[in-house]
Order: structure tokens, then sequence, then C-alpha cells
């Protein structure tokens, strides 16, 4: 798993539980870091296992991006549901379901704010994060409204970059 994708997993993760839990991201963060630094102590412990789906397990390389990506998320949470919503077809926004949403948060933040990530690659580690974490047909929803955002957004304009 490439280093980015494991902080893009943490992200999702991240705003799953600020959501749920109705705090901030950067509280989600702290206290799945605080779950990772337990890890680490207690690491000859059996039971700790139990704790890894609670926890973040990134290096501070990744800790940087998945910040970076998440504070862009959280600073853009309005104009990346307003990149959305034009391009859903016969399909009402508040049916997306949380994690298909935060996928296409994630994507999209990256196309905005993340210039050195190819679109492309955006795209397709949206599809994998969809395929792992989401339904049998949140793949080809999540591709058809990246692309279609994308191309709004002037940042993919022919099949062949795709």
């Amino acid at each position: 798993m490439s280093s980015r994708r494991k902080a893009r997993e943490a992200v999702l993760k991240v705003l799953y539980v600020s959501e749920s839990r109705n705090i901030s991201f950067d509280t989600a963060f702290f206290e799945m870091s605080e779950i990772d630094r337990e890890m680490e102590e207690r690491q000859n412990d059996p039971e700790v296992k139990e704790l890894k789906p609670f926890s973040l397990g990134l290096d501070e390389k990744q800790k940087d991006f998945a910040l970076t990506l998440a504070h862009s998320i959280a600073d853009s949470g309005k104009k990346l549901n307003d990149l959305i919503e034009p391009v859903l077809k016969n399909w009402d926004f508040a049916r997306i379901s949380r994690i298909d949403r935060y996928i296409l948060w994630i994507a999209l933040a990256e196309m905005l704010f993340m210039v050195d990530i190819p679109v492309t690659v955006s795209i397709n580690e949206a599809i994998e994060l969809a395929k792992k974490y989401s339904s049998e047909k949140s793949p080809a929803f999540i591709n058809g409204v990246l692309d279609a955002a994308a191309r709004n957004l002037g940042v993919l304009n022919t099949d062949s970059e795709k």
C-alpha cells in the first residue's frame, strides 16, 4: 500500500469519527494518534490488537499529508459539495452515503489544493477507497462523479488523460 493511500484511508476514518461523534477533525485526529501511541507503548500486550481499527497507523510524513488533506476538506466543505451537486444525474445529493461523500471530498480536495498529485491518480485512489470501504456500485459512481467534476473544473479534458 502506498504511503499516501494509507494517509487517505486515515483521513476517511477520521472524517467518519469526526462526523459520527460531532467533534472537530483535529480532535478526532489527535485521539486516534493517541491510540497509536498507546499501541506502541503496549506492543507486547496481546489485547492491543483490538485498538487497531481506532488507530491511524501513520508515520510523520503520512500524518503531514493527512492533516494537510483533511484541513483542505474542513476549510472547503461547501465548495466541495458545490462541485459534486451539479454532476449528479438522477441522484439527490442527500442520498450519497457518508463514506462515498468522504471519498469524493478527498479526491476533490486533492484536485483543488494538491496540484502535485495528478488528477487521474486522485480519481484512481478514490476508486480504490470505494472498492475497499463502500458498496459494490460505489466505485463506478465515484468514478463518474469525479470524472465529471474534474471536467467541470477544467483539470481533465480528454479521454486520453483518464
